[in-house]
C-alpha cells in the first residue's frame, strides 16, 4: 500500500514538472512570435517613412534637395560626390514626423571640421562625439534612413 502511494505521488510530481516545463517552452515560443511580429511591423513603418535629401552650400546660403524619397543610394552617392574640402550640410528631413524632425551632417574636412545635429520644432542638439571621416558622416545618416530608433540607440547628442 505505502508502494502505491509513493508511486501515485512521484507520478503527481512527474505530471506537475512536465505541465510546468511545457507551459514556460509554450511562452517563450509565443515571445519569439511575438517580438518577430514587432520586427515586422517596425519594417513595415521604416517602408512608409519619406525622408527628403538636401545639400547647403556656401555656409547654408543655397540649399538644393537631392530628392524627396531619399534612399541609401543616394545618400551614399550624394556624400560621395560632394566636395568636402570646402564646408556642405547634407540633411535628411522627416517629412512624415510630428513636428518637423532633421539630421544633418556638416562641415569640411579642413578647418570647419565635421559635425552632426538632430533639429526638432524645439531643439537642436549635436553629436557628443567628434567625427573624423566622411564614411563615418554616411553612417549616421544611413543609419537615421533604416530608423530614429536604430539611430537614437547608435548615437548621442546632446
Amino acid at each position: 500500500m505505502n508502494t502505491y502511494i509513493i508511486f501515485g505521488v512521484l507520478a503527481l510530481i512527474g505530471i506537475f514538472a512536465l505541465i510546468s516545463w511545457n507551459s514556460k517552452r509554450n511562452s517563450n515560443t509565443h515571445g519569439i512570435a511575438e517580438n518577430k511580429t514587432e520586427l515586422r511591423n517596425v519594417e513595415i513603418r521604416q517602408e512608409k517613412r519619406d525622408l527628403k535629401l538636401t545639400v547647403s552650400y556656401n555656409y547654408g546660403e543655397t540649399t538644393k534637395t537631392i530628392s524627396e524619397k531619399a534612399t541609401a543610394e543616394i545618400i551614399k552617392s550624394t556624400m560621395k560626390s560632394t566636395n568636402w574640402n570646402e564646408f556642405h550640410i547634407v540633411q535628411l528631413e522627416d517629412e512624415n514626423g510630428n513636428g518637423y524632425k532633421a539630421l544633418h551632417v556638416s562641415g569640411s574636412l579642413g578647418d570647419d571640421g565635421l559635425a552632426s545635429g538632430f533639429v526638432t520644432d524645439d531643439d537642436h542638439i549635436l553629436l557628443v562625439k567628434p567625427l573624423e571621416t566622411v564614411d563615418q558622416m554616411t553612417e549616421i545618416l544611413l543609419n537615421f534612413l533604416k530608423g530614429e530608433n536604430v539611430w537614437r540607440n547608435k548615437y548621442e547628442y546632446k
